[in-house]
């Protein structure tokens, strides 16, 4: 992947995330001195940084969600595909616990035979 054909908002939030996490390491490493004042701004900071995460997160899920529900047709091929992957994969649970109580009631007449 070339990151020149990356658009420029990507590219910003990568190099304020590194930058970020750059100084977490000074400050962590005791290169950055820090007092009060520096504290609050950084738990601000941090407080924002969150909260406009969960609010964008809260925004794309519910988009999605709202999609999903006003949409009239039926499941994907991939969610079809899963959804039959799934119920083999049931399928074959219920075989290997009728295949384990088999062999657990051979080896349980073995044993009261012997």
């Amino acid at each position: 992947m070339n990151i020149t054909k990356t658009p420029f908002v990507y590219q910003a939030t990568i190099g304020v995330v590194i930058a970020f996490l750059i100084y977490l390491m000074l400050l962590n490493f005791g290169y950055i001195d820090f007092d009060v004042s520096d504290l609050l701004i950084f738990y601000s900071f941090s407080v924002y940084t969150v909260s406009l995460a969960a609010v964008l997160g809260g925004i794309l899920i519910g988009m999605f969600i709202a999609t999903r529900a006003l949409s009239n047709q039926g499941f994907t091929p991939f969610e079809v595909s899963m959804l039959k992957l799934r119920d083999d994969v049931h399928n074959l649970q219920k075989e290997l616990k009728s295949i384990s109580k088999v062999l657990e009631n051979d080896k349980n007449d073995k044993e009261n035979g012997k």
